[in-house]
């Protein structure tokens, strides 16, 4: 049977305020266990959270050397890569890991006044720089691709093909995130990344019921700023991930942010859940 697990990164345990404009990043990093332990990966978490990471795959891979057959980036901040461009940095670490396939998609063409996003170019030269050191293929995928690792399916439903339709002013590559299931025998994962409304939105148009899931990953660790009550509503999930710091939790129930529009969708989403697992109250693991 494989499993599903949230790993609890290092800034989950922040607990520090969020002051208005500045969104201290908590990282992200999932893992899958297919039901012949063989391993997929989501994001990871920060550059601090590289030896803890590498030693929950460790235990899944019977204390051998593991092997990923995808890592998959969600998108091109630093504290959902930060944890495999630190792994790929160290010759010890790298030496206790192989990874077969990263799988992403910065587009170039993402950013505002015809130039490229920041975010997006170090991004790509940290990704190239990632793959040259530990030998791993680089995948783009396809909106609607498919792609199997042995009981378990990874189906992409958003990937940044036409970036004309993202609203770049801000020029914020979480736009750019990808959207997509984890399927197993069992159960199946929504997973949103830092996925912000006008993509879940564009997502639930496509979709609409066929989004529906056991398990549903809130977007951008469900601060108020990314949320969409459409998509919700068809994905309909009973088990609910927060990959959100002490901090963040506490601070999106505070008199400050309570009463903003996306963090009312977000706590309705989140009180519909049968259970609600918090990154911060350490590593979760769901059958999948």
């Amino acid at each position: 049977m494989g499993k599903f697990i949230q790993y609890c990164t290092k800034e989950s345990l922040y607990e520090g305020t969020y002051n208005e404009g500045v969104w201290h990043a908590p990282g992200m990093g999932d893992v899958i266990v297919t039901e012949n332990r063989r391993l997929i990966v989501i994001d990871g978490g920060l550059q601090n959270d590289a030896d803890g990471l590498l030693k929950l795959l460790e235990k899944e891979a019977g204390n051998q050397i593991p092997v990923v057959d995808a890592w998959i980036i969600t998108h091109a901040h630093a504290d959902h890569y930060g944890c495999l461009q630190a792994i790929s940095r160290s010759g010890e670490l790298k030496s206790r890991l192989r990874v077969k396939k990263i799988v992403y998609w910065f587009p170039a063409e993402f950013g505002s006044d015809g130039k490229t996003s920041p975010e997006i170019i170090n991004g790509n030269r940290d990704i190239d720089e990632i793959c040259i050191s530990t030998g791993a293929e680089a995948h783009r995928p396809k909106r609607g691709e498919k792609m199997v690792v042995d009981d378990t399916e990874i189906r992409f439903l958003y990937v940044p093909d036409d970036c004309s339709v993202l609203n770049t002013k801000a020029a914020n590559c979480n736009y750019c995130s990808l959207i997509f299931t984890v399927k197993g025998k069992n159960k199946k994962a929504m997973i949103t990344g830092d996925a912000f409304e006008r993509t879940l939105n564009i997502t639930a148009w496509r979709y609409g019921r066929d989004l529906k899931c056991d398990i549903l990953q809130m977007p951008h660790h469900s601060f108020c700023d990314a949320y969409s009550e459409e998509f919700y509503e068809c994905v309909d999930a009973r088990i609910v991930l927060l990959p959100v710091s002490k901090g963040g939790y506490r601070d999106m129930r505070s008199e400050k942010w309570i009463s903003e529009k996306g963090n009312v969708v977000n706590l309705t989403a989140i009180a519909k859940a049968d259970e609600v697992y918090k990154a911060f109250e350490g590593s979760a693991e769901l059958e999948l």
